[in-house]
Order: C-alpha cells, then structure tokens, then sequence
C-alpha cells in the first residue's frame, strides 16, 4: 500500500479540500480535475456570493447568538425567506440552520396540524428523512425503493381505517439520480386522505422548467404537497429550507426545530440571497450543466457504463468489489483526476463509483476523463 493510500485508510476524513471549489480543485495538497461533490453550479466559489457574504458579516455580524423566535431574525433573513418564496411560487418560506433539519422540521408542523397519523418512507430516502419521521414518535414503515405498488401494499397492511398517511420521499436521489414515482404517490395520498414530503435537496435548482424541484419536473400542484431542501449544493450558500402556505409555515416557524435552534450565520443568508438570484437570471447555468450531463453520458456509455441518458449531471456505477472501486479512483487520482468512491444510502455494501459534471466543465476535461476512466476498466 502506498503511504498516501496508507493514511487516508487510517482517517475518518482521508481527503481535505484546501482551495474554493472549482474545476480543478487542491485536495491533500494536489489538484486534480474535480468530479465530484454536488455543486452543480459551482457557486460555492462565485465572487458575487464572496462578496454578498463579507458584507453581510460586516452588517449583522457572524450571527445573533439567540434563535429566530427570540431575537435572532435579521431584516436578511426575512428577505431571503420572500426571496425563496418568491422562487418557488409559494405563500410563504422558513430558513433553517441547515438541510438536515428541514425534514424535521416539516414532519413536526405536519403532525402538530393532523395531517397524518402514520409515515411511509421509501427505504434508501436520505438519513435526515429517517430522523425526522422517528423523531415524531408515529409509526414508521418502509416501502421498497421508488415502488408506488409496494406502497400500497404497505399502507394496506399497516394504515388503520379512518387514518391518514404521510408519504416521504427524495426528489432526486442522490447516488444513482433516480427521480421518484411522485405522480403516483399523490395519487394515493388522496386516496387516504394523506400527503406526500419530498427531500427535494439535490432536485431544487436544476430539476424542472423552471429549477423548482421534482414537482416542477412532473408539472405537480396540490394542497398535499410539501417539501423541504438546502441551499447548499445549486444555489452554493448554506442552511435549510421550507416552503408552502402561510398557515404551514407559521406552525412550522413556531415549532421546537426553530424555536431550538441558533439563527444561521449572517454571511450565509447573503450568500443564498446572491444565489438565488444568479440561479434565477442566469437561464444558461442549467443550460450548460445538462449539456455537459448529455455530453458526458453520450461518451461514457461508449466504454460500456450503463447510464440514464437525461439531463442529470451524476454518472454513478459499480465495478467488483469495494477494493477495485478504490484502486480506480486512486489510478484516476495518479492521472490528476478526482471522482468518488462512495459508501451512502443506496449505494449497496460494495459502495459505487460517482461522477459528477457541473456546468463550468469544458469538453476536453470531460473528455480526459472519459479517456483516462476507459484505461482502467
């Protein structure tokens, strides 16, 4: 074993960014043309969203040192959460301290509003969604990956007449970019008086006509309709969020997540501000993101990689066995190329290979990847 592989066998954290996000990133003290990760845009380096952050530092300081419902709401934050609203078309937007909390945060003002009376989750549905349908206290039952059939037959099984279920999903899975039966599961929260939550973190952004998510994907709206996600991957900010009507969101505003938590840092709040706004008026970042994910789909499946040909920008596969996945992200790595080897929800025990095209990649990066992945397989 090589001393590099050595250590990074060792850590909990074996590889270190050490420069802003970008094309060709610094990691361990090397660049490497970078795949990976899931900032599609890459604005988490944009000058604008710098800049936006610093001064809103300088203004409001690093943060409030209190929580929202005491006196930790800044007039940023106010109007990042109309800015959000506004983005998504909704009455009204909550922020959070980050995406995790989102889910729930959703699931305790669904539940403080009777909406539901038990929750169904999709079985490979992200961390976040787990703990926060525990975290209410109602009984949980998973349904086999994006399987609207075994859904029902679950709900069959567990649902108690007169009961209403909670359906919860990913709006985009993250591992092998697989976009949930949504259509369907709305169709049977109606059919139960329920409702359906999506984790549309990876989706907002560069899902749909307009970049709203899932639902603007499948053109979707409905009273039973919810969703929580991040600005932390598309937009290149930070923290969590909520949208919906005004009456959801102010339960949500007044439950134990917000009333719990710090307020979020003041140069984050900025930097989603400048975000959403880019996200918005620049129409040509999602036009070259899924033309780089067409392009670079087009190629690699010419080396034999199974792969989705849409617009999504993550080419996901699995090779052998955990050490040869690892072997082939180390050789890419000697030829200064990083991807990911990666162990998640829905990645199998094994783990998979993961690449990851954002919208600054020229053709010939994503054709030296292409080259140098062939050489190996």
């Amino acid at each position: 074993m090589k001393p590099e592989k050595e250590q990074m066998s060792k850590s909990s954290f074996p590889f270190i960014m050490e420069n802003k996000l970008r094309p060709v990133s610094t990691i361990n003290g090397k660049d490497y043309l970078y795949f990976a990760g899931t900032g599609y845009f890459q604005l988490q380096s944009n000058s604008e969203l710098i800049e936006q952050a610093v001064a809103a530092t300088r203004q409001y300081g690093i943060g409030t040192a209190t929580s929202r419902t005491i006196n930790g709401t800044t007039p940023l934050i106010i109007k990042l959460e109309k800015k959000i609203a506004e983005f998504f078309h909704t009455e009204d937007a909550a922020y959070l301290p980050s995406g995790y909390l989102s889910n729930m945060a959703g699931f305790q003002a669904l539940d403080t509003m009777g909406f539901f009376d038990m929750i169904f989750i999709d079985e490979s549905a992200h961390y976040s969604n787990t703990g926060g349908a525990l975290a209410t206290g109602k009984k949980v039952v998973k349904f086999k990956h994006l399987d609207a059939k075994n859904l029902k037959k679950q709900i069959k099984k567990h649902l108690k007449k007169g009961k209403k279920p909670l359906i919860v999903s990913d709006g985009l899975f993250p591992i092998w970019a697989e976009i949930p039966p949504v259509p369907k599961y709305l169709k049977i929260a109606e059919k139960y008086d329920g409702c359906v939550w999506v984790d549309d973190a990876h989706g907002v952004g560069i899902l749909g006509e307009h970049a709203r998510g899932v639902y603007d994907y499948f053109q979707l709206s409905s009273g039973r309709l919810f969703m929580g996600a991040t600005l932390s991957k598309a937009f290149g900010a930070y923290g969590g969020f909520v949208v919906g009507n005004s009456h959801f969101i102010h339960v949500l505003k007044t439950g134990n997540v917000m009333t719990g938590t710090s307020s979020p840092p003041s140069a984050m709040v900025g930097a989603a501000l400048r975000g959403i706004e880019l996200v918005k008026n620049n129409p040509e970042f999602l036009r070259r993101l899924r033309s780089n994910a067409l392009y670079l789909k087009d190629k690699i499946k010419n080396l034999g990689i199974s792969v989705e040909e849409n617009y999504l920008p993550i080419v996901t596969f699995s090779i052998g066995s955990s050490e040869k996945m690892q072997d082939i992200q180390h050789k890419l790595m000697e030829k200064g190329i990083y991807i990911q080897f990666v162990k998640y929800v829905g990645s199998g025990v094994d783990g998979v290979l993961r690449i990851v095209v954002s919208s600054v990649h020229t053709r010939d990066e994503i054709d030296f990847l292409v080259r140098s992945v062939g050489k190996l397989l």
